[in-house]
Parts: C-alpha cells; structure tokens; sequence
C-alpha cells in the first residue's frame, strides 16, 4: 500500500489577530526587526524578542520563495484580500536600498494579481518603487505613519525613522502618481501634532486610520483631550469627503460625546 507524505510548510502571509486585524486581513513581513528603532513599537515584545536584537534586522528565511509559493496559493483561490506590508516590521527601512526584498516582493505579488498595502515610516526610500504601483494602481495602496509635527518629539520618539516632511513629500508624489494613498495616525501622542498632520496633508491622501497609545502611561492622553480630539478628527474629514477608521479602542471617546456610528459619511 503506498502512502503519500504530506509536507507541511509554514506561510509567511499570514492572517493578523488582535487590534492588527482592524487595518488589514492579510499582512507579510519579510524582514525580521527593524532599525527605525521607535521607542513604542510593540514588536519586540510581540516577538518575544530583545530590543537591542530587534534593532539588527535581517530577511526571513527563504522569504522570497515561501512569498511565491504563497501568492501562487492565493491566486489559484481567487483570494482578493489585501496584503499588508507590514506590522512587525518596516518594508523600507535602509537595508532594503541595497537588499531591494520589497522590490522583488511586490514585483511577485503583481504577477499574481494580488491586492498589496505598503505601510511605511521611510518616505524617500519607498518612492523608488512607485513606477510598480502606479502600474498596478488597481492593485495598490501607499500609506505611511504620521506621529509628530515637532521634530524634537519626531527624534526622541522615532530617532531613526524619515522625517516627517520626508514622509508627508512621499504621500505627495504618490498621489500626483494616481496611487491611492492613505496614513495611520497612531499612536496619537500630542492631538494637536496628529490634528496638524490630518490638516496637512487632507488635500492628497485618500483615507485615514487612527489609532491611540496604548502603553508609556507617561504619555496617555487624558479622556477629556481625546474626546474632542476624535470629534475634530470626524470633522474634518467629513468636511473632505475623506475615508477613515477609528480603532476600537477610541469608540468610548465617540460614545462619549453622543457619537454611536462609526462610519464616515457616504460610506455604506
């Protein structure tokens, strides 16, 4: 009697639990750790990883490989699902200019006709591959993470990140691109910085997710400057016709004020 061997092989895109799920259904990260080194990123943590380790990324093993094996997988069921990348880690962070693993991601995940969301906090670097996106503009999304306004806070908090005008410039020529564009405001430190930022750039990126701090107790934003924070952020972008989500953790404060709807205007 012959038998048949199963080989089990573990994916590398994968589905996110927790708060992640709120931003996407389906994420990869094909580096492990990151050097930004942002002083309340949960992923060490997460990872159950050292910090000082955490900073000293490398590829994941075979990651390329086991990203085709993936794609191919996805495409043969139809899964049109987005993938996002990423949440553990940054897609451009400054080894990618030499190692170009994004580049030859996105390049499979196109070929397989599947839906991809860049997240980065590394503005310049990942212009290099809007000539994919704009190709792909059905397929594609950019959006980065806008936390601070003032630079001094922008260094303490994010010391190895793009500067904020870095990023903000990238969303700019994304846009001009036809690239569909969005930006994660979280963790919301400083309201008014995050309400400056939304301010900012409203005119050009197409969606917005906001999202609160959720450890640094030094830093937690007070129940009364939160509420009002989440009612100017709906106001303004319902005033711009703009998409957005508010992650749950910020519906008590839209309760609070009388808000029970969590849906931007015109959206179903």
């Amino acid at each position: 009697m012959s038998m048949t061997t199963v080989v089990w092989r573990k994916r590398i895109v994968y589905e996110p639990r927790g708060r992640a799920l709120e931003y996407a259904p389906l994420a990869v990260s094909l580096y492990h750790g990151c050097e930004h080194g942002c002083t309340y990123c949960y992923a060490p943590s997460a990872l159950k990883m050292d910090r000082a380790n955490f900073l000293k990324p490398y590829v994941r093993k075979d990651a390329l490989i086991r990203l085709e094996k993936d794609a191919a997988e996805l495409a043969s069921i139809g899964d049109t699902r987005e993938i996002l990348m990423s949440f553990t880690t940054d897609p451009y962070q400054p080894i990618e200019e030499k190692l170009r693993i994004t580049r030859a991601a996105l390049e499979i995940l196109m070929k397989y006709k599947l839906h991809v969301n860049i997240l980065t906090k590394n503005g310049l670097l990942s212009t290099r591959d809007f000539d994919i996106l704009a190709g792909n503009k059905d397929l594609c999304r950019y959006g980065t993470t806008l936390t601070f306004t003032d630079p001094e806070d922008r260094i303490k908090f994010e010391p190895n990140a793009s500067p904020t005008e870095h990023r903000i410039a990238a969303l700019q020529m994304a846009h001009k691109r036809g690239i569909s564009t969005w930006s994660s405001i979280e963790p919301v430190f400083y309201p008014e910085q995050s309400l400056d930022l939304i301010r900012k750039t409203v005119g050009f990126v197409d969606e917005y997710k906001i999202g609160k701090l959720n450890h640094m107790e030094e830093y937690k934003v007070s129940e009364k400057e939160m509420t009002v924070f989440v009612l100017e952020v709906k106001r303004i972008l319902d005033d711009a016709g703009k998409r957005y989500i508010f992650k749950k953790d910020l519906y008590p404060y839209l309760q609070k004020a009388g808000i029970h709807t969590y849906k931007p205007k015109g959206v179903t």
